[in-house]
């Protein structure tokens, strides 16, 4: 992969920068898309030579330009990627096509700060979530542990998530809060199927209690490779639930050119939690170095 020049790299991050105050200043003044996106392409652009030191011009070749293609483009912006962008009509999409039970349990719907305040969680522990964002989470293990959270819990009714890595499927979501029921310590892991034109491509798995990470192939070969974090290899006790995770990805997937499916599972059952449009924003380095390289060869390889 040629490299840009330390000069251009360091520009491109300055440029980034300010499109990105500009992208901004536009949202805030609630421009038309159409308007919005012609800055947001060189935001992105900077964005991504500032970050991968290259430009974005391999999107069958390297993953990262192919989600460059996905975050640039109108794509992210269709009503079904908006949809499953929301963490409470995620859940709703993947039942309608699963089934009942095959989602993470949903507790309630909170979708006004004054019921967040009146609320006290009926089963503990339990998972708190803003439906509209990402990385946002509070695990109440009682009731005392979610009044002292609810100054946090709050103040999510006031984030607009666009605003952090300007992915166009949150813009203008509804901001509501999601509590859910917290998953069995048995479900020890927890992963994510990257799936390209309806076909599971690659797995990658977190231990959820020593975090350690690994990226594998259909096979369950390990590829050395993790993406955002560290590699700390390992693989899982048993792949009993691979076939069945592979069908219902499948599934999931079918509508989507690119999507992220995210489960956990005890080696036996999975259980589906959300599905991802650009993992790590679309901006991710992997581990190590030439992580990216590897995992693009298995993730863009024809299914035969």
């Amino acid at each position: 992969m040629r490299q840009c020049s330390s000069l251009l790299v360091k520009l491109s991050a300055v440029l980034y920068r300010r499109f990105r105050r500009i992208s901004l200043a536009l949202y805030r003044k609630n421009v038309p898309p159409s308007i919005l996106n012609v800055v947001l392409y060189p935001t992105y652009l900077f964005q991504f030579v500032a970050v991968h030191h290259r430009f974005p011009i391999r999107p069958t070749r390297l993953f990262n330009d192919f989600l460059f293609q996905v975050r640039s483009g109108t794509e992210l912006e269709c009503p079904l990627r908006r949809r499953v962008s929301d963490k409470e009509y995620c859940k709703m999409y993947m039942e309608e096509k699963l089934g009942a039970k095959t989602a993470i349990p949903t507790i309630c719907v909170l979708r006004t700060a004054d019921e967040v305040e009146r609320y006290r969680p009926s089963v503990l522990p339990c998972v708190i979530k803003p439906t509209n964002s990402c990385g946002r989470i509070v695990i109440a293990r009682s009731e005392k542990e979610y009044i002292e959270a609810l100054p946090k819990i709050m103040d999510w009714f006031h984030e607009d998530y666009f605003m952090c890595d300007l992915e166009k499927n949150y813009a203008t979501l509804e901001r509501k809060v999601i509590v859910e029921e917290y998953i069995d310590d048995s479900f020890s892991l927890e992963g994510s199927v990257h799936c390209l034109g309806g076909e599971p491509k690659l797995i990658s798995l977190i231990d959820r209690y020593t975090k350690a990470r690994q990226s594998f192939d259909l096979d369950g070969t390990p590829l050395g490779v993790s993406l955002y974090y560290p590699l700390r290899a390992f693989e899982p006790a048993s792949w009993e639930f691979l076939p069945s995770l592979l069908r219902q990805s499948r599934i999931l997937s079918s509508e989507f050119t690119y999507i992220r499916v995210d489960f956990f599972t005890d080696t036996k059952r999975v259980l589906f939690g959300e599905l991802t449009n650009l993992p790590a924003a679309g901006i991710g380095r992997f581990y190590p170095a030439d992580g990216e390289k590897i995992f693009s060869e298995v993730f863009f390889r024809p299914v035969h």
